[in-house]
């Protein structure tokens, strides 16, 4: 079975990497999509947040990095997904993922599976993650390693 993880990865996280990696032990496909909102303004387009996805999900043969715009359920109908795959960090994630489901169920029939964060990652969103790069903090147990230098570069205030 595909599944899909969909996410804006702005810039991709510890926590992601995790929920990427446990989704690869539990599907045969997991394809990560980088989504574009042309309401939002990224600093990092598209095809740098895919590059820096594969380059830290090296070695996972079974994940393949996508971008795409639009819905969700729309594009995991489209690649074939049988699932959607989020994660979730607290019970404000999970308020807006539930409504999330229930709408890319009503939509495609696809189902989704909640993934719930490991404690070492529940504090961290990418948000978090920019904010602590802008200010210059330590970036360590926050984004992979092999793409640590580029957030550090991309979001630095200098």
């Amino acid at each position: 079975m595909i599944a899909l993880f969909a996410g804006s990865f702005h810039p991709p996280t510890n926590g992601h990497l995790d929920v990427i990696r446990r989704a690869a032990c539990m599907f045969e496909r997991v394809v990560v999509a980088v989504m574009v909102n042309p309401e939002k303004k990224y600093l990092l387009s598209a095809e740098e947040r895919c590059e820096m996805l594969r380059r830290a999900a090296a070695g996972l043969d079974n994940v393949e990095v996508v971008w795409g715009t639009g819905l969700t359920a729309e594009l995991a109908k489209k690649l074939g997904a049988g699932v959607l795959v989020r994660g979730v960090r607290n019970v404000t994630d999970m308020e807006y993922e539930l409504q999330a489901a229930d709408v890319n169920r009503m939509l495609t029939g696809i189902d989704t599976i909640f993934l719930p964060a490991r404690p070492e990652h529940r504090a961290i969103s990418s948000t978090i993650v920019v904010d602590v790069a802008r200010h210059g903090g330590s970036l360590d147990g926050m984004v992979p390693e092999p793409i640590r230098n580029d957030i550090r570069r991309w979001f630095s205030a200098g």
